[in-house]
């Protein structure tokens, strides 16, 4: 059993933190035979996932979401090798240039930026039902459901079979919990919203109507796999809307709660913008203390607080130093990095339970504090 009863269901990241302050800032638990890391500091997840990143770029394995569901097509689940090194190309492509990315969807954006807008002052709905529709028309599609299940699936102990994994292939009349049949049903809905997806793109490449987007540049290219491009484009979908609405709804939240912070950006706006116009994205420069607002809503409300675990593809030995012994890591243990935790760092941010877009401000010669966009976006080569 191991240290079993040091996963809690929820709110695990605050439980590693707690650990750290007992065992240090790394530490193993070992449950049902599998060895994990918990990382609680930036050096220490640096270190490992980008120096090392070589060693640490697999990811576990998990028989329900994965193999049963489907979703170890999707770039987050895919073990590393060359499907990996392809579709990162392909995303840098995409993201890589921000100029052109802006060039490209900037209009779209705007346009739904706006009516997003305007149905938050009707006040006719609940505006995080409009946050989570904006999202989902943002990145052209409704994977909830498919993001949803995956959630459910992926929480520790929620399915026997990840925890006695020789269960997968038990014959349907072994369904212990009804997993089989749960995982036949996901597995249908999380294959037609990635289909459904890219004939939606197919249909309207036919019919001329075609918005810019990243499926259809790469089908016009015809230059991949239709398999490889509709699985990525699903990754961009499902990481993009419900990371996005997180942080939406969390800034909604922030200006509930701290109605000072709204008023300094409230300012900002009215003095460099006017009151004639909206502001944009050309206007992010001139915006100081508003730029420093969305990076303080990514560092205080860090949607995914442990993301997802790294993998250890050989035995390594880490050196701390600082007079601390080397360690092993073994091969396949699963790395942990706590990004809620070193996002609440004190060594990293002054007061950092206190929500201040200021932090991010060089005043009276006190150095900005940490973009919080090198952690939150978390390690590593995925």
């Amino acid at each position: 059993m191991g240290n079993i009863l040091d996963l809690p269901a929820t709110n695990n990241w605050l439980h590693f933190a707690k650990l750290g302050e007992v065992w240090g800032e790394i530490l193993s638990l070992t449950v049902l035979g599998q060895t994990m890391i918990i990382v609680n500091s930036l050096g220490i997840a640096e270190d490992l996932l980008e120096t090392h990143g070589a060693n640490f770029s697999d990811r576990p394995v998990m028989p329900m979401a994965g193999e049963l569901m489907g979703f170890n097509n999707v770039l987050p689940l895919v073990q590393y090798g060359d499907r990996v090194k392809q579709e990162r190309k392909l995303f840098h492509q995409l993201f890589g240039n921000s100029a052109s990315i802006i060039s490209q969807f900037g209009p779209l954006l705007t346009s739904e930026v706006h009516k997003f807008l305007q149905n938050v002052l009707d006040e006719r709905e609940d505006v995080l039902k409009l946050v989570e529709r904006f999202t989902t028309r943002c990145f052209s599609g409704d994977v909830q459901p498919a993001t949803t299940n995956f959630s459910r699936a992926s929480a520790p102990g929620a399915f026997l079979v990840d925890n006695i994994p020789a269960r997968e292939y038990t014959p349907s009349i072994d369904d212990c919990g009804g997993f089989h049949t749960t995982a036949k049903e996901w597995s249908r809905q999380l294959r037609r919203t990635v289909d459904t997806s890219c004939e939606y793109v197919k249909e309207q490449m036919a019919a001329g109507s075609i918005e810019p987007s990243f499926t259809a540049r790469l089908l016009e290219e015809e230059s991949h796999e239709e398999y490889l491009i509709k699985w990525a484009a699903f990754v961009i979908q499902g990481g993009g809307t419900d990371t996005s609405a997180a942080q939406i709804k969390a800034f909604f939240r922030a200006m509930s709660l701290y109605p000072e912070v709204q008023a300094v950006a409230q300012r900002e706006i009215d003095t460099i913008v006017g009151t004639d116009r909206l502001p944009d994205i050309s206007d992010r420069e001139r915006l100081p203390y508003v730029n420093g607002l969305w990076k303080e809503v990514l560092r205080y409300h860090v949607t995914s607080p442990i993301g997802l675990p790294h993998r250890a593809r050989a035995d390594f030995i880490y050196e701390p130093g600082g007079g601390v012994a080397p360690m092993l890591i073994p091969k396949d243990s699963l790395v942990i990095a706590n990004i809620w935790k070193i996002a609440h760092d004190p060594a990293i941010y002054a007061n950092p339970i206190v929500f201040d877009p200021a932090r991010f401000l060089e005043t009276n010669g006190k150095a900005a504090e940490l973009d919080p966009a090198s952690i939150s976006f978390r390690f590593g080569r995925r």
